[in-house]
């Protein structure tokens, strides 16, 4: 995983500072490479806009194999430009303009990218400087997805190591989250 995550990172950050598009490394490798601990992530999930996906495919290219070229899918709760590729056998998606949506709401990335500019962290893997999701976003897409085992993890880790509160409240003051999502990211936060 680390060898796959330092190749894809390798091809990806050049070009999309090339491209300056927003881009964030997402998913359990974020969480992973954000300090949280007894998980070992399954693949690599990278977010961009709809342009950023074809600028990462090409990207990609260069050490990747493609599974599944970058077109516009709608599969389960997730709508994106969606590309899916392996490098050193690790699966990579590539997701532009992502929606998630389920029952009791919805998180339109796009209009996410506005409050991640200060808040996304930049983390120093190997040589590489990576975007990686906020885990208080984490936190919250995964009570949307109903991920109790997930949300449980990034709480936790949330809770030892401390969190940003205001950043907190407002992506749970975002009209698209349903009731459900909102309890859940409250609760296992403990916030009243």
């Amino acid at each position: 995983m680390r060898e796959a995550t330092l190749a894809v990172l390798r091809c990806v950050v050049p070009a999309m500072f090339k491209a300056q598009q927003p881009w964030a490394l997402i998913g359990s490798t974020a969480s992973v490479l954000q300090g949280l601990e007894g998980y070992t992530p399954p693949d690599i999930d990278l977010a961009t806009t709809s342009e950023g996906a074809y600028i990462m495919e090409g990207a990609l290219c260069e050490v990747a194999v493609t599974l599944r070229p970058v077109s516009h899918s709608s599969s389960g709760p997730y709508t994106s430009d969606f590309g899916i590729f392996e490098v050193e056998g690790v699966k990579v998606e590539v997701m532009g303009d992502l929606i998630i949506a389920r029952e009791d709401g919805h998180i339109a990335l796009t209009e996410h990218w506005a409050k991640w500019s200060d808040k996304v962290r930049v983390l120093h893997f190997e040589d590489q400087h990576v975007p990686v999701a906020p885990l208080e976003w984490q936190l919250v897409a995964n009570a949307l997805l109903a991920r109790p085992e997930r949300v449980g993890g990034v709480a936790r880790h949330l809770l030892d190591h401390g969190y940003d509160s205001a950043y907190l409240d407002a992506l749970l003051a975002d009209d698209g989250l349903g009731d459900r999502t909102l309890r859940a990211s409250r609760e296992a936060l403990h916030i009243a």
